[in-house]
């Protein structure tokens, strides 16, 4: 009488044929046989990605549902989603819905009235305030000219009746730069990505004119191998870790390390005071829940009303 199924007679005829001292030394490692608890890290599909959403979800409050389902079209791109909640979500909408609940907490959201983005991406966070915040009259994107095209043409098709609130700076455009004035700036995930001189130059010309500041940005850099990628050489990696101003190199995994370092980012991504215009003090942070090696940080100008 056969006890077993064809899949595990396949599994030991392929994989657990011969165990040998070799064997047990290396059958647990990620690429090799992976048959226990969970399944290999290397493997081409979604499956890792779609719990970590699941995980994330369950983890939200009713409130964070709400506010999903009042955004609308969050689905258009075609982007990676798990169906909760009786809801189709996807990690760039569950980060916006997090950022606005932070932002809501540490602002006075019915005075937010004018907000600028620096390196806005395709949308989505535009997407999400203007559907969210009725004070909000005007959004500004500020970013380079190819994705001024593709959150132009992206905000055209998910909030065509919001258009007319947006607008788009080049972010070669210096002097309209800084004829720009917020009650909110926000920086999410691309300060990382600019030398520190041109990160100055919107501090300088954007975000010292704000009563606001929002950053979202790592906490440092990571080697590639770290997370299964081939070993880059120190040339290959001198341009990535030169970006940004949390440039240390640390273990993104390791919540010892991560600790210090955030704490190191709220200190550096503060605006620098400027007398009788701008006293930035932080008001709030907290990691991101997706990828806890970002972090939110809300800084208040005490040098406005």
């Amino acid at each position: 009488m056969n006890t077993g199924s064809k899949l595990w007679e396949q599994y030991t005829q392929n994989e657990f044929s011969s165990i040998s001292e070799d064997f047990l030394t290396r059958f647990r490692a990620p690429g090799v046989a992976n048959k226990f608890v969970a399944w290999d890290p290397y493997e081409q599909s979604t499956r890792y990605m779609k719990f970590l959403l699941l995980a994330i979800a369950r983890q939200q409050p009713p409130e964070f549902f709400d506010i999903y389902s009042r955004i609308g079209n969050t689905d258009f791109g075609l982007p990676l989603h798990i169906q909760h909640r009786n809801l189709l979500l996807n990690a760039d909408y569950m980060a916006a819905v997090e950022e606005w609940l932070f932002i809501k907490r540490h602002t006075h959201p019915a005075r937010l009235r004018k907000v600028v983005e620096v390196g806005a991406g395709f949308g989505r966070t535009c997407h999400t305030l203007l559907t969210l915040c009725d004070s909000i009259e005007s959004y500004v994107i500020v970013d380079l000219a190819p994705m001024l095209e593709l959150s132009r043409q992206y905000l055209a098709k998910v909030v065509p009746e919001r258009m007319s609130r947006i607008s788009f700076v080049s972010s070669e455009d210096r002097t309209g730069q800084s004829r720009l004035d917020a009650d909110l700036v926000l920086n999410i995930d691309s300060f990382q990505e600019m030398p520190p001189l041109v990160i100055d130059g919107y501090m300088e010309r954007i975000v010292q004119n704000s009563k606001y500041f929002f950053c979202k940005n790592p906490v440092g850099k990571y080697l590639p191998q770290t997370v299964g990628f081939p070993e880059l050489s120190p040339n290959q990696l001198q341009d990535v870790f030169s970006l940004g101003y949390c440039t240390d190199v640390l273990d993104i995994f390791d919540e010892d390390a991560l600790a210090p370092a955030r704490d190191k980012l709220v200190e550096l991504y503060c605006p620098p005071a400027v007398p009788m215009r701008s006293a930035f003090e932080s008001t709030g942070d907290e990691p991101m829940s997706l990828f806890p090696y970002f972090h939110l940080v809300m800084y208040e100008n005490k040098a406005l009303p």
